[in-house]
């Protein structure tokens, strides 16, 4: 499979959307995040999915604060307006001012949130699936628009960041997304092994040989996930020549120890002009490497699906179809 490659676009509606347009069609995705000071990532991917025709769009979600259901429902929209494009990104909220924000509880440790997040990942995938993909008749003699028998109750308990448990009620109100289950990418630190588990792409930044002797956490990662699990390397972008020169010889070297491919972090301000380099130069030198096909990588998905695979995000990850939770209830 060809090295997965994507970039962080921050949601500015100049600049983000410049970008996005700038890097379509060279790339596998773009991760939005969301620091919360301007427009939230979810609605951003959404504005950006009918205006791009084969990234993928994966907005980064804070659940700490967030209902599931809210979750699961926006999500699952931007599977639509995407064009089966969509990802989502899972984080947490651990402060204060972003606690104050919402008012719904107080500020969480990691270590809960984190817990609370596993389970909100397990919660939103069944919702998801609460809705068979033929679920929706439209059966003009009987005046149904949806079987409801081919629609799944979702009771769930959970318990929340601060010790305080809630439920979650289905079926969704928003049909099954068009994937089936958009890709859910976790970020690992050592807070979080309930939510790496769970997710189908995990991003780890490679800091090289830890200081104690041990083995770096790509390689740890790779064998506690096997190898079904893509892992991306999360690398500041490459700025000046020199670095990116070096670009193609670190992807070698990372893709050597595990790595699946590489997520650029690209600073606000200066998205643009690296979304420029990475098209111009960077992608070029991984395809002259080898490490990319001239297509970018795309035109992966099984045929199972039915879908085209430049639009499927889950096939350009290597990821398998999405089976349905309630497909043997």
């Amino acid at each position: 499979m060809s090295f997965i490659i994507g970039t962080t676009i921050s949601p500015d509606p100049r600049t983000g959307l410049a970008t996005a347009k700038t890097v379509d069609g060279h790339i596998d995705f773009a991760l939005v995040p969301d620091d919360f000071r301007g427009i939230d990532a979810l609605e951003f991917s959404s504005w950006l999915g009918p205006l791009t025709k084969e990234l993928g769009l994966i907005p980064e979600v804070r659940v700490t604060h967030a209902e599931p259901f809210h979750i699961a429902t926006a999500s699952a929209t931007l599977d639509y307006t995407a064009r089966t494009r969509a990802g989502l990104a899972i984080g947490i909220s651990t402060t204060d001012a972003e606690a104050a924000l919402f008012g719904r509880r107080a500020a969480a440790d990691a270590v809960p949130a984190w817990t609370e997040s596993a389970q909100v990942i397990d919660v939103v995938r069944r919702l998801w699936d609460s809705w068979d993909d033929d679920a929706i008749i439209r059966d003009q003699a009987t005046d149904r628009y949806i079987d409801r028998d081919r629609l799944h109750t979702v009771d769930a308990q959970l318990q929340d960041s601060v010790g305080t448990d809630y439920s979650v009620l289905g079926p969704s109100i928003t049909p099954r997304p068009p994937q089936g289950h958009p890709p859910i990418v976790v970020r690992a630190d050592g807070d979080n092994a309930g939510a790496v588990e769970a997710a189908d792409i995990v991003l780890v930044d490679d800091a090289g040989q830890a200081k104690s002797g041990r083995p770096p956490r790509l390689e740890d990662l790779r064998v506690r996930l096997g190898d079904e699990v893509p892992i991306l390397a999360r690398l500041d972008a490459p700025q000046g020549n020199t670095e990116v020169s070096g670009t193609t010889a670190r992807a070698l070297e990372l893709q050597s120890r595990g790595a699946s491919g590489i997520l650029f972090a690209a600073p606000a301000e200066s998205q643009i002009e690296f979304g420029i380099r990475l098209v111009s130069e960077i992608v070029p030198a991984l395809i002259s490497a080898g490490l990319r096909t001239q297509t970018a990588g795309l035109g992966t998905q099984s045929a199972a699906s039915g879908t085209d695979s430049t639009t499927d995000l889950r096939g350009r990850l290597g990821l398998p179809v999405a089976r349905s939770l309630f497909a043997h209830a």
